[in-house]
C-alpha cells in the first residue's frame, strides 16, 4: 500500500497515490474497468518523491498531456534513489525538478513546502535532512501525485499463518528462504518490500532450488 507522508491535507481530491495514477492509465490502454482515473491533461501536475516510481508518475504525466510537471524531493539530486538515466529522460522531456524541499501541507492552493538541506553525513555515510527556518513557501497544483514508497499491505491469509514478520510487516525468511515454519518458503516483495519483478523471479528460483535440496537429504 502506497504511503502518505501525514501532512494536513493528504487526502484532498486533487491528491492521489502513484499507483492509483499509474493503474488507472493501465487500465484505460488495456480497455479494463477502470477504478480511479487521474487526468492530468493541461492541468498543473507536482509529483512528490524521488525513486523510481516518482519517475513513472512523472514521464507518463508527459504522455498525458500535462501542462506542467514538477517532482518535488526533500533532499538532493545526488542523494536521489531514482535511476539516474530515468532522471535524465524525465529532464529531456521537460519535466522540472525541484530538490531540497519537504511538504508541509497541502490545501486549495498546492503543496506548502518549506526548503531544506543536507547536514554533514553520519558514521554510515548518510546525511540527514534539515528544514530551513522561515523558507516555507506554495507550489501551486492542481493534481498532487504521492510517490513516497510502500507499506506491506499483510493480507488475512498470511496473518492466519501466524509467521514470523519484521518491523515493516515483511516475512522473515532465512539464507534459504525458509520461513518461521518450516513448510513454508518466501521471496520477493513479501520479504524485500517493494522491488523489482525480476528479483522476485530470482528468490522463487532459489527457494525452489532450496526446497529440492532439503527434501534430497530427506
Amino acid at each position: 500500500k502506497g504511503k502518505y507522508p501525514n501532512i494536513a491535507g493528504e487526502k484532498n481530491d486533487n491528491v492521489y497515490l502513484s499507483m492509483e495514477f499509474l493503474t488507472g492509465i493501465q487500465q484505460r490502454n488495456f480497455c479494463e474497468e477502470i477504478d480511479t482515473f487521474v487526468d492530468v491533461k493541461d492541468k498543473n501536475v507536482v509529483v512528490i518523491g524521488g525513486g523510481d516510481t516518482a519517475m513513472d508518475c512523472v514521464r507518463t504525466s508527459v504522455r498525458e498531456g500535462a501542462k506542467n510537471i514538477k517532482c518535488l524531493y526533500r533532499r538532493d539530486e545526488a542523494n536521489m534513489p531514482g535511476s539516474k538515466k530515468e532522471v535524465q529522460n524525465a529532464k529531456e522531456e521537460g519535466v522540472e525538478f525541484v530538490f531540497n524541499v519537504s511538504p508541509l501541507s497541502i490545501d486549495e492552493n498546492g503543496v506548502n513546502l518549506i526548503k531544506t538541506t543536507m547536514s554533514k553525513p553520519d558514521g554510515s555515510g548518510r546525511s540527514s535532512v534539515v528544514e530551513v527556518v522561515g523558507s516555507e513557501y506554495t507550489q501551486q497544483a492542481d493534481v498532487i501525485i504521492l510517490a513516497l514508497g510502500f507499506d506491506q499491505e499483510v493480507p488475512e491469509f498470511l496473518k492466519n499463518t501466524n509467521l514470523e514478520l519484521d518491523r515493516w510487516h515483511g516475512i522473515k525468511v532465512d539464507e534459504n528462504y525458509q520461513t518461521s515454519n518450516p513448510k513454508i518458503y518466501a521471496g520477493g516483495d513479501a520479504v524485500r518490500g517493494a522491488d523489482l519483478a525480476v528479483r522476485a523471479a530470482a528468490d522463487g528460483k532459489i527457494a525452489a532450488q532450496n526446497i529440492i535440496q532439503r527434501f534430497k537429504k530427506a
